[in-house]
């Protein structure tokens, strides 16, 4: 097997938390849940660079990470470190608008494969030219949607496309959660509706949580500070015809949910493993009979990575066979940040309907 040099470009928690190993379990290692990790597990990848402005994040790593990186070298520059290392992959896990000259300058630097924090930008040109320079350069790019490397939401998304249950009709995501931040963590809802619906997004309307009126473009501060961002709530129109919410909510409980309605079920996603399923078993309703109705759980096989280590097993493939990531290519994740910016615009336009090019 062909080695490949790693390195990332920011060293924040999800580029380098480590989890524990299960107790009693020597030989079990926990699946990764960061770039370091990920990147720590695959056979062919080896971490030869890390870079970060803050000495702290130094210290969390060398504390974190050196039984299994003894060799990784630490930088300040970026620049420096892709000049002194050559990595064949780089991830970029700084804040949210500082991601595209990075990426620019990587690709341009020879590096033929990126892993990029989502979202992919805070404006479309940024995300326009970071697109081009990946394209002119045949740089293999994925943008870390991590939702869309998760078995449940491909075997409800096998439902849909089926039609197990009839046409989907609508979908709703909810997220009541202290950091329901649009570009933080809304990003994951908005891309999984758009990944379930299966279409392209026609139009959006969108509201902006209170005291957020002046954001008319994006203005947080790259994802630290939750009131440097509004949550937001959204209705979307799909060139399918599938309807879709967003229901954000900043708060103390963590709940994350996602309904489909069917022609004849409605699939239930809570956050935990399991795909929950009531559907209509016999005739419909009627103004004088109800709907006799079946709840069931349904199945979906696991895979040996899912998240973070299954995008560095499909970044490997694409170095290996000379194709490009397929998953969460930067078109497809300009198309979510496109609804991020749809929604500021509807608000700004007293939630004027947002038709998507």
């Amino acid at each position: 097997m062909k080695k490949y040099k790693a390195a990332v470009i920011g060293l924040s928690h999800i580029s380098q938390a480590r989890a524990p190993k299960p107790s009693g379990m020597p030989a079990v290692q926990p699946l990764p849940r960061s770039h370091v990790a990920a990147y720590a597990m695959h056979p062919q990848t080896e971490l030869v660079g890390a870079c970060d402005l803050m000495p702290a994040a130094f210290e969390r790593f060398n504390n974190t990470w050196r039984d299994v990186c003894p060799d990784t070298r630490l930088y300040t520059d970026y620049r420096e470190m892709l000049a002194q290392e050559k990595p064949d992959i780089v991830s970029v896990i700084t804040p949210d608008d500082k991601h595209a000259d990075i990426v620019v300058n990587v690709a341009d630097s020879g590096v033929k494969a990126i892993w990029c924090e989502k979202p992919i930008a805070t404006t479309l040109a940024d995300a326009d030219r970071m697109i081009e320079a990946v394209e002119r350069n045949g740089v293999a790019m994925t943008v870390s949607h991590t939702r869309r490397w998760m078995p449940i939401f491909h075997r409800v998304r096998d439902l849909v496309r089926d039609k197990t249950y009839g046409d989907l009709k609508l979908v709703t995501a909810t997220s009541y959660y202290s950091r329901a931040m649009m570009f933080r963590n809304g990003t994951h809802l908005f891309d999984m509706l758009y990944f379930l619906a299966d279409s392209e997004p026609e139009w959006v309307i969108g509201e902006l949580e209170d005291g957020f009126d002046g954001f008319d473009r994006y203005q947080g501060d790259g994802g630290n500070l939750i009131s440097s961002e509004p949550s937001a709530n959204a209705y979307i129109k799909f060139k399918n015809g599938v309807r879709a919410n967003v229901l954000m909510v900043k708060s103390n409980n963590s709940t994350n949910i996602i309904e489909l309605v069917f022609d004849s079920a409605v699939v239930r996603l809570d956050g935990g493993p399991q795909i929950m399923v009531s559907r209509v078993d016999g005739p419909p309703a009627t103004a004088t009979r109800g709907a006799i109705g079946v709840t069931e759980i349904i199945g979906y096989s696991e895979w040996s990575a899912d998240r973070e280590l299954a995008v560095v097993i499909e970044l490997v493939h694409a170095l290996d066979t000379g194709s490009m990531p397929a998953i969460s290519p930067p078109r497809v994740a300009r198309t979510t940040l496109s609804l991020l910016l749809g929604v500021i615009e509807s608000h700004a336009k007293d939630n004027a309907k947002v038709r998507l090019g």
